[in-house]
């Protein structure tokens, strides 16, 4: 063959494989390009779903654990680590001789002195867990194992009553023996968290009689700071054995334990001056110069802090410096305030009314009552404005009364009816304060609507309990954290007059009759007043009266 002709073959063929190759690498690019195009775009929905454990090591209820035994807990997926550590409960408490080691969605306890021999180990993973989405556990999860040949069986059950704003709640239990436990110093022997409605089951507790503290635990360290946590002690020391499951309650409340005291008192002009305690009660206070008593005229309850109060007087005093005298109960303090007796320029406002503006009435009110942010003087001027009253367009006649410092009471001079739209106007010049500052609102309206008989129902029920009353029993709306209406009885009870819907109803144990849930305390001692859920959500129906069976138990047999 010629040379010529062989080195042309030779180069055909050479490019003729390029060719291919170019040509292969193009189809690859183009599905690829394809591929991607076709993949599902990022982001996608919202990662809601809650995380859980799916396995652990040892497994639960295992016996004979060796003494020199890790744990290990497996994640759904991957969650926050630092919250997670958080959220641990241990018992026996461990202190500060335990490792976190972490690997993906493994967390392994990795204990630096071996584990108690013929004990019940209680790991608990608290309900303010969550993932990298900030997705909270949906419950509190406990493992349990033993180094013994058994797993201890003792529970404890109930609910807490979550103050306004806290999510979940520690539950801690204290064995006791010789001495009582103190919550700010003693580690508990168990500690759990609370579900977000409240309630919580305390498992794996070896027997023996328990005293119990619900802890607002903002630092996760088991124990209470006063002033800055909530705390509620439990309705009773609890004896725990096998087969039964003792039930208690939690009614917790702020306390501080230090000597009552005056926290601030200042003056904000010369009607006015705001004052904080550290002890509950409503206070009685007078102001001196030295030469002159000026009792308070007014109190408001200041809703940005605790314990907390805006004062109002109708005169002053004068001088650089007075002194604020204050009892509340048997405690008497007093403080030395500089006198600020600067003018009063904020104009006085409406603050709420009854029935409240917009309301839906069940019963037909038989007056209204308006009231102003602060103490005001009402001067009627029947020759240009007055204070009315209208039932849809028509006008009702009223007479209008200053029962306060700080209210109006409207009082209709025949009955109102059902089914009706009321509007009541107070003209802005009627209303002034002590510095003559008129009423913000040229023209206030409050209305409301009175709902027709027959679209309202009723509740009648009993309370079946092995002990006595008295009983406080609160009927609430659904989604409300405020009862509707409130009945005191020693069995029976009835709500009359409700619109449907679905309601919860609470009954408490009131032990010393004196109309209120006591919500104990810590100094000096003393336990809550029970209180109990129905379990079941009840419907009113229109025109329809709902019987009721409320079951009062205290331990549930297992």
């Amino acid at each position: 063959m010629n040379p010529l002709t062989c080195a042309k073959s030779a180069s055909s063929i050479s490019a003729l494989a390029a060719t291919k190759h170019h040509l292969a690498c193009l189809v690859l690019v183009l599905a690829v390009t394809s591929c991607a195009r076709m993949a599902v775009p990022p982001g996608g929905p919202e990662d809601k779903i809650a995380p859980e454990i799916v396995s652990t090591i040892p497994e639960q209820n295992s016996v004979m654990v060796p003494l020199d035994a890790d744990v290990t807990l497996e994640f759904s997926e991957p969650v926050n680590r630092a919250a997670v550590e958080a959220s641990l409960y241990l018992s026996p408490e461990p202190g500060r001789r335990l490792r976190y080691r972490w690997s993906g969605r493994r967390l392994t306890l990795d204990y630096l002195d071996p584990l108690p021999e013929n004990r019940t180990i209680v790991v608990t993973v608290g309900a303010t867990a969550k993932d990298l989405q900030n997705n909270p556990f949906e419950n509190s999860y406990t493992l349990a194992f033993s180094t013994g040949d058994h797993i201890d069986k003792g529970e404890i059950a109930g609910a807490v009553a979550l103050p306004p704003g806290v999510r979940s709640m520690a539950v801690t239990a204290y064995q006791v023996k010789d001495s009582l436990p103190d919550p700010m110093t003693d580690a508990p022997d168990y500690r759990m968290q609370t579900a977000p409605d409240g309630t919580f089951e305390l498992g794996y507790l070896a027997p023996g009689t328990y005293r119990l503290f619900a802890l607002d635990d903002k630092n996760f360290d088991g124990m209470w700071q006063p002033a800055s946590e909530w705390i509620g002690t439990a309705t009773n020391d609890v004896k725990v054995e096998e087969g039964t499951k003792p039930r208690i309650t939690f009614a917790p409340s702020l306390q501080d334990t230090t000597p009552p005291a005056i926290l601030r008192v200042r003056q904000m002009d010369m009607h006015r001056i705001d004052l904080r305690v550290n002890i509950d009660g409503q206070p009685r206070v007078n102001i001196s110069d030295g030469s002159r008593n000026v009792p308070a005229e007014h109190f408001r309850e200041d809703s940005t802090a605790s314990h907390a109060w805006h004062i109002y007087f109708a005169d002053t005093v004068g001088g650089d410096s007075a002194l604020l005298r204050v009892s509340i109960g048997d405690v008497e303090l007093s403080s030395q305030y500089a006198v600020k007796n600067r003018p009063d320029t904020t104009a006085p406002a409406f603050f709420e009314s009854s029935p409240f503006n917009r309301e839906m009435t069940r019963g037909i009110p038989r007056e209204a009552i308006v009231i102003f942010s602060e103490p005001v003087v009402y001067s009627p001027d029947s020759d240009t404005a007055a204070v009315s009253l209208r039932a849809d367009t028509n006008d009702v006649d009223i007479t209008v009364e200053q029962t306060d410092p700080i209210s109006l009471t409207i009082t209709p001079s025949d009955s109102l009816e059902r089914g009706l739209k009321y509007s009541l106007f107070v003209p802005q010049k009627l209303i002034q304060d002590y510095s003559g500052n008129i009423l913000r609102d040229s023209l206030l309206k409050i209305a409301w609507y009175t709902f027709p008989e027959d679209s309202l129902g009723a509740i009648d029920g009993l309370v079946r309990a092995t002990e006595m009353g008295p009983w406080i029993v609160e009927l609430y709306p659904l989604k409300s954290s405020e009862p509707a209406e409130i009945v005191y009885t020693n069995t029976h009870f009835k709500f009359n007059g409700f619109p449907a819907g679905d309601y919860r109803l609470r009954v408490i144990r009131d032990a010393n009759s004196n109309d209120r849930i006591d919500t104990g305390s810590m100094n000096p001692f003393r336990f809550s007043e029970p209180f109990q859920w129905h379990p079941d959500t009840i419907s009113i129906r229109p025109r329809w009266t709902t019987e009721v069976e409320f079951l009062w138990t205290n331990v549930t047999q297992k």
